[in-house]
């Protein structure tokens, strides 16, 4: 019985010792590996994430400008050959 707990002991020590030496990251993302959660890396992620939707966002706004400029300038055409099939 004593020799058992003594094995069982040594495997604790071991497993222990095991985990000990395995470098554990701290992540904004669980999902991504890790094993702790980092508020700063989440933090971090979530404004990247938000200043890309900001960069998509703003090209969206220059092209829908680009599209009513467009628009603009098709409408005063067709008003153009319009005045000038009256005569």
């Amino acid at each position: 019985m004593k020799h058992t707990f003594v094995r069982l002991g040594l495997l604790a020590s071991l497993v222990v010792g095991s985990f000990a030496s395995v470098s554990c990251e701290t992540t904004g993302d669980p999902s991504t590996g890790g094993i702790f959660w980092s508020e700063r890396k989440a933090q971090a992620r979530l404004d990247e994430r938000q200043a890309r939707l900001n960069r998509i966002e703003d090209r969206t706004d220059a092209a829908k400008a680009r599209a009513r400029a467009k628009q603009r300038e098709i409408n005063r055409l067709k008003t153009e050959k319009a005045e000038s099939d009256k005569y």
